[in-house]
């Protein structure tokens, strides 16, 4: 399911090429117009529209909203996920602990590979003896008993690597079943993905499908956030945009109203 995600995320992609209209770039992006001299590489290739936290750009706000947004909101959430998300939040809070805890797990893989690649070697080898003594001691990550022997966990993913390292967002997507994402975000979960690209298609699927529900289930109480907001589709935007960003500048302030926005929706609205 995920590989055919990324098939379809990667098409409309190159369909955002045709419109050839890209933020300029700290350093060249897979997404924007060949670079052949130094004042190609300053161009503003905006033309005009907008440009997002990240430097993102929502080219194709358009089929966006007509196609992604409507599918995933008015579609997709609403008579699928959404359900699922509040049958699942019903659950007993050990549950959904330990689910919780279990795809935290996995996560650690790529947590170990991404540190090291920023040259933290102490996170990463802490998230390496995270998923050690979890997936062991913690009953295949179940319970997290790295955290009560001190070791704190790290998170880290390429998106945020490749942003440190000075990529830019580049176009902005609302794919259908997917959510939102952009053109480094996909480059960036692609890779995180690789080591369970081996595993039997009906285990990645059901690792994606737990994980979009878990994810889900902690929005339950933030959804007038964007239920009851004068645009929802920018308001979902804009507030993803931020956040990775955040991600990539830890120091970087949200510049978001604390009666609309909490830090649960922030935590979780990545997943």
């Amino acid at each position: 399911m995920k590989t055919l995600t990324y098939a379809l995320t990667l098409g409309i992609l190159s369909l955002a090429l045709s419109f050839d209209a890209f933020a300029a770039r700290s350093i060249p992006n897979p997404m924007t117009p060949r670079v052949t001299n130094a004042k190609a590489f300053h161009q503003d290739y905006s033309f005009g529209f907008s440009k997002l936290a990240g430097n993102a750009i929502d080219t194709l706000e358009t089929p966006n909203r007509v196609v992604g947004w409507n599918v995933n909101y008015e579609v997709f959430d609403r008579y699928i996920l959404r359900p699922l998300a509040h049958g699942y939040a019903a659950l007993p809070s050990p549950v959904q602990t330990g689910v919780g805890n279990f795809l935290g797990n996995l996560n650690e893989v790529h947590n170990t590979f991404d540190n090291l690649f920023l040259g933290e070697v102490s996170s990463s080898l802490t998230s390496l003896g995270r998923f050690g003594i979890n997936s062991t001691i913690g009953i295949l990550g179940f319970i997290d008993v790295a955290s009560a022997m001190g070791l704190e966990a790290a998170p880290m993913d390429m998106s945020t690597v490749l942003g440190r390292a000075g990529m830019d967002q580049g176009p902005f997507l609302m794919v259908p079943a997917y959510g939102p994402t952009t053109a480094r975000e996909v480059h960036g979960s692609v890779v995180d993905d690789v080591p369970f690209m081996a595993l039997p298609f009906y285990v990645t699927f059901a690792k994606w499908a737990l994980s979009g529900i878990h994810a889900r289930a902690q929005l339950v109480e933030q959804e007038g956030v964007v239920d009851n907001s004068l645009d929802p589709y920018i308001t979902t935007r804009d507030m993803y945009l931020m956040y990775s960003e955040g991600q990539v500048d830890p120091n970087a302030a949200l510049q978001v109203d604390e009666e609309v926005l909490d830090e649960a929706f922030l935590d979780e609205i990545d997943g």
